[in-house]
């Protein structure tokens, strides 16, 4: 095989590895991007603290500008959402001090869309990051549950 053909070989099989989608985020792994997306979206903390979190976010996982890119876009989304879910939590609560069932049902509906919606993000973000990126960025979460393990199975 002459030296092109190698090289248009190797070139195929690295777009096709990067192509694959990754395996989808587990329950704790999404602790960690809930806990890095909500931080990205906060509409309670200052506009400082914010870009302080999103700008360790590329040193501390090794982030390149086209992932940090991806994972502020996703935080934008989410930030959306959350404005809207505001909203909407203030005008099923508006002037009351008992919540009916019903409200109950519409709050907790609202808190499922940000959980569905953050599950959605951390697995577009692991498809669209390097697989080195995706593999990093889910290092978290697993560390949490395994000293979560070893902490309940010393009890």
């Amino acid at each position: 095989m002459t030296s092109v053909k190698r090289a248009c070989v190797l070139g195929l099989l690295a777009g096709a590895c990067l192509a694959q989608s990754q395996a989808p985020a587990t329950t704790d792994q999404l602790q960690y991007f809930r806990f890095m997306l909500m931080n990205l979206a906060s509409l309670d903390h200052s506009p400082s603290a914010v870009t302080a979190f999103g700008n360790h976010l590329a040193p501390q996982f090794g982030l390149n500008s086209q992932e940090s890119a991806q994972i502020q876009s996703a935080a934008q989304q989410l930030a959306t959402l959350l404005l809207q879910i505001r909203a909407s939590a203030a005008t099923i609560t508006a002037g009351k001090t008992v919540l009916s069932d019903a409200d109950a049902a519409s709050l907790a509906a609202l808190s499922s869309q940000r959980e569905q919606l953050i599950t959605t993000l951390a697995n577009q973000i692991l498809n669209s990051v390097r697989p080195e990126t995706a593999a990093r960025l889910r290092m978290p979460g697993q560390i949490v549950a395994a000293a979560t393990a070893k902490g309940q199975a010393a009890q």
